[in-house]
């Protein structure tokens, strides 16, 4: 006995059946035991060139009879998308998937199979070096599988061939699914098809020699012949070789070695189930994508505020773009996220809820990542728009790359470790020092008189007790803030008017300090530096004041 199982972390099982077309909305349920052996054989085509082809050849044979499956709770679902203008014309596609549980397993068996050590080694090494099933999209967790799902639970491997012209047990539906030919069948299909193509390729060069007088052939020319023999494969290994393409083009309507037989699945294969929840539960959304950026000529983070407000020009283009194609209406605009305004036009009541563009600098200060945050998080039509954003312009004709590290959430990103590839804007932490300048947005009421303004050290006292009420009323003005904001000890760190950056001082004078486009109330261009120490770890980012949803105002985890 033998068992396999089958785990999709993606919660998606991309495959058309053969001989159907994408946009039928037809999906494999089961697997077909033919796409499994093709797998495998792909898999050790590419990872394992160095094991003997007589062992997978043996391997294949031993696994070419149709298994039984257990197949989890699953449903169908689709994607509507446009596939790239061909001519300027666009095609809408429908992409149909199964839906299923990734602790879930399919599970294909087979009773009557015995491997021997090397050829059950050389299985779970195939199996567990495979990386998706189907399309690519189909990540996949493959392994040997202790044994088959107890035949006296719900978990039984009961979905099994049906013999041909029989009936579908009572609540089981018949599913069409390619299988292959036992090795035996195939050696003497592949001998009577070579007859038939060549007497049928010799009857036609005949039929022309006799209309223009021409002597007529007792065989082919060896060409001819040798073209036939490579069309037709002699065993099941090399038939899985077979490109579909190729297959199609020669004329196939079904792969050679192939066989088409029934399996019996439950008639409610893809019933939804409805999982209980409680009142309280609220669907968790993602609330941070995170980007890298590459380019001839990469910013300084003294440019931070202008690489935030142009990523959310460039970004708002995509959101708007994808929102139009999901209504067929060329009036629809920016997902809220990223706009900040209601579909009426006005600002939303939480101004700090929609995103933040925050950019990171690399070890030599220039900016090496961007970081899009938003506390009421990305709807899957924002996820769709985060990941079109893959240009915007850069500096003197160099246009910038993003790449897409991943949407989730702060703690998915933050880290101490910068070299490791971790967020220290996204860490999590007692203590947060300035990385940008912290602009005010009004005006500090230093209320001092004439001759007190003349003393230094009483306009540096009433600077830092301004500075210190300024950033309280942003921390309480924050989601996540508001709870400490009394408790947090404020430092104004006026005697290092700047931070470092690539190993140079850089002064705060140098960091781009008002907006090119938009509004946002600002007192002056000054800017100071501040750390922060709470009295529990808090999670970042942080960025208060004037332009912090560009970059300005920015903390970071201080170790």
């Amino acid at each position: 006995m033998l068992a396999i199982s089958l785990r999709f972390p993606a919660r998606r099982f991309h495959a058309t059946p053969w001989g159907r077309q994408v946009n039928e909305g037809a999906v494999e349920w089961p697997p077909s035991p033919w796409r499994l052996l093709r797998s495998l054989v792909a898999t050790w085509y590419h990872k394992f060139p160095d094991v003997p082809e007589d062992a997978i050849r043996a391997l294949i044979d031993a696994l070419s009879a149709p298994p039984a499956f257990h197949l989890p709770d699953a449903s169908q679902a689709h994607l509507r998308h446009y596939m790239p203008p061909v001519k300027g014309n666009k095609t809408k596609v429908f992409d149909t998937f199964v839906v299923v549980d990734p602790t879930e397993a399919v599970h294909a068996v087979w009773p009557d199979v015995e491997l021997d050590d090397a050829q059950r080694g050389l299985l779970d090494e195939l199996l567990r070096s495979m990386t998706y099933f189907g399309r690519a999209e189909s990540w996949v967790e493959a392994e040997i599988a202790d044994g088959p799902p107890a035949a006296d639970t719900d978990a039984a491997a009961d979905v099994v061939p049906v013999e041909a012209g029989v009936d579908a047990p009572p609540d089981r539906e018949l599913v069409r699914t390619l299988v292959a030919q036992p090795p035996e069948e195939l050696v003497e299909w592949a001998g009577s098809t070579r007859q038939l193509h060549t007497a049928r390729r010799l009857g036609e060069l005949n039929q022309k020699a006799a209309q223009t007088g021409k002597p007529t052939k007792d065989k082919l020319a060896k060409k001819e012949q040798t073209a036939i023999e490579a069309r037709i494969p002699d065993s099941l290994f090399d038939a899985l070789h077979a490109e579909t393409a190729d297959l199609r083009s020669d004329g196939w309507n079904q792969p050679p070695g192939s066989r088409w037989i029934h399996y019996a699945r439950p008639a409610t294969s893809f019933l939804p189930t409805v999982t209980p929840r409680s009142q309280s539960y609220v669907p968790r959304r993602p609330t941070v994508a995170r980007f890298a950026l590459a380019g001839p000529v990469l910013p300084r983070l003294t440019d931070a505020l202008r690489i935030g407000e142009r990523a959310r020009h460039f970004l708002m283009g995509c959101s708007k773009r994808v929102a139009q194609q999901a209504s067929d209406n060329p009036e629809a605009n920016a997902s809220v996220v990223f706009s900040g305004r209601n579909p009426d036009g006005s600002r939303l009541d939480d101004s700090h809820a929609h995103a933040h563009f925050l950019c990171e600098a690399r070890s030599d200060g220039r900016i090496g990542f961007l970081n899009v945050v938003a506390p009421m998080g990305f709807s899957p039509d924002d996820e769709i728009a985060l990941g079109r954003f893959t240009r915007m312009w850069g500096d003197a004709g160099h246009d910038l790359q993003l790449a897409l590290l991943g949407i989730g959430d702060a703690a998915d990103f933050g880290g101490h470790n910068e070299k490791q590839g971790q967020s220290r804007t996204l860490a999590t932490s007692t203590t947060w020092v300035s990385l940008t300048p912290f602009i005010p947005t009004r005006h500090l009421k230093l209320r001092l008189s004439k001759a007190d303004q003349r003393d230094p050290q009483l306009v540096r006292s009433a600077t830092e007790r301004e500075l210190v009420a300024l950033i309280r009323l942003e921390l309480s003005r924050r989601p996540g803030f508001r709870e400490v904001s009394d408790e947090v000890l404020i430092e104004p760190l006026l005697d290092a008017p700047g931070t470092q950056l690539g190993g140079t001082f850089t002064s705060w004078l140098k960091f781009t300090r008002l907006r090119s486009r938009g509004g946002g109330r600002q007192s002056s261009s000054h800017g100071y530096g501040l750390r922060l120490t709470f009295q529990a770890p808090v999670p970042g980012p942080i960025a208060l004041g004037y332009g912090s949803h560009f970059g300005l105002g920015l903390f970071i985890a201080d170790e």
